[in-house]
């Protein structure tokens, strides 16, 4: 049962590590704010005031890579597992093609031993 606590525990630090050490790239693969900040906002991973402030910023000429990045830095604080389904879904990956190779980096990632 150790075992098992003990490799969850792993497993989420190494997706938090991945997912820190790629948050540039993640959000130069964000072209647009739409979908993902909807998405975000649907699955509860940020608040309406959150939404709000980030489409004000992008309004205020903010790039979008910024604003991604801005989002994506508020969002690791509390960083899970559902973060990564919302961030990797297939609307997400349709409308952003370049997050497709993070996608594989990720899956590859999760099969490695801890």
């Amino acid at each position: 049962m150790f075992s098992l606590v003990q490799n969850k525990k792993i497993s989420h630090e190494a997706f938090l590590n991945h997912f820190k050490q790629n948050k540039v790239e993640i959000s130069n693969t964000i072209t647009e704010l739409f979908p993902f900040l909807e998405s975000l906002r649907d699955c509860s991973l940020i608040m309406e005031e959150s939404y709000n402030d980030s489409q004000e910023a992008h309004r205020n000429l903010i790039p979008v890579g910024k604003v991604v990045y801005n989002t994506l830095c508020c969002l690791e604080k509390n960083f899970g597992r559902s973060l990564l389904q919302v961030l990797f879904s297939r609307v997400h990956l349709k409308e952003y093609p370049d997050l497709i190779h993070l996608s594989k980096q990720r899956r590859e990632k999760s099969r490695e031993p801890a």
